[in-house]
C-alpha cells in the first residue's frame, strides 16, 4: 500500500463491505486487512500506512491501529523501524517452521476427522477431492489452488477453537507462495495425496489418516523449498 491507487481502494472497500457484519469497527478493520493480505490486494513487502488505510476504509485511525497491532501479534504483519508496519516476505526458515506446524496440526485434524466425520462430512470431503481432480485434469492451476483450499477447509471443518484458528493463520501466512505447491512435477502427487487422506478418513482409519496428512504437508514443504532454491539460483 506504499503506492495506493484507485483500484486498490475499491477492492479494500469491497472487502470492508463483506466484513461489515463482523461487529465492532476494529473487527471490521482487522478482517478487511487480513482478507486483503490473503487475496494479495496487499502484497508481501507492502508498507501499511495507517492514515491511508483509514482513508481507504472510511474509518478513523484508531480501529486501523488496533487491527494492525492484532495482525502483528499473529505475525501476518510486522513492525518495521521508522516505517510503521509491513507485510513480511517469508524467509526459508519461516517456511520450514510454518510447514512443520502445519504437519502436526493437519495430522491431528485428519485423525480427528476419521473419528468424527459422519456421512455428510465424508461426502463433502469426497466432493472436494473430485473438484481437485477435475481442476488437475483441466490443467487449471488457480482453480486447483482454490479446490485445495476447499479440501483443507472441509478437513478442518470438524475442528473447533484453537486447532482451526491456528491452521487458518498458518495458511494465511504463506499465501504469497501458494502456487509453488502445484508446480508441474507436483500436481498429480498433491491431488493423489488428497484422495489418500479422504480414503483413510472414509475407512475410519485414524492412524492412516494422520500419517497421510503429515506426508502431504512434508511433500508440500519439499516442493516449496525446491521452488525457493530455484528462485535464488535464477536471481544470481
Amino acid at each position: 500500500m506504499a503506492e495506493q491507487n484507485g483500484d486498490d481502494w475499491r477492492q479494500l472497500r469491497e472487502l470492508r463491505d463483506r466484513n461489515a457484519r463482523r461487529g465492532a469497527t476494529t473487527d471490521v478493520a482487522y478482517w478487511t486487512i487480513r482478507d486483503a493480505i490473503r487475496s494479495e490486494v496487499i502484497q508481501p513487502g507492502d508498507r501499511l500506512i495507517e492514515l491511508d488505510l483509514a482513508a481507504a476504509l472510511d474509518m478513523s485511525r484508531t480501529p486501523v491501529r488496533e487491527a494492525l497491532r492484532r495482525l502483528a501479534v499473529e505475525q501476518l504483519v510486522e513492525k518495521a523501524p521508522s516505517r510503521g508496519f509491513v507485510v513480511p516476505t517469508i524467509r526459508v526458515e519461516d517456511l520450514i517452521e510454518i510447514y512443520e506446524l502445519r504437519e502436526v496440526l493437519e495430522g491431528l485434524a485428519a485423525r480427528r476427522a476419521a473419528h468424527r466425520f459422519g456421512p455428510a462430512e465424508t461426502a463433502l470431503l469426497a466432493e472436494a477431492v473430485e473438484r481437485s481432480e477435475r481442476a488437475r485434469d483441466a490443467g487449471d492451476i488457480p482453480a486447483l489452488w482454490e479446490r485445495s483450499n476447499y479440501f483443507h477447509r472441509v478437513l478442518r471443518g470438524s475442528e473447533q477453537g484453537r486447532v482451526a484458528q491456528l491452521l487458518a493463520l498458518l495458511l494465511d501466512a504463506h499465501r504469497s507462495l501458494r502456487l509453488h505447491e502445484f508446480g508441474p512435477e507436483r500436481i498429480a502427487d498433491a491431488v493423489a495425496e488428497h484422495r489418500a487422506i479422504y480414503e483413510a478418513i472414509a475407512a475410519r482409519s485414524p492412524d492412516d489418516a494422520e500419517r497421510r496428512a503429515r506426508e502431504h504437508s512434508r511433500n508440500a514443504l519439499r516442493a516449496q523449498l525446491r521452488a525457493a532454491t530455484s528462485q535464488r539460483t535464477e536471481g544470481e
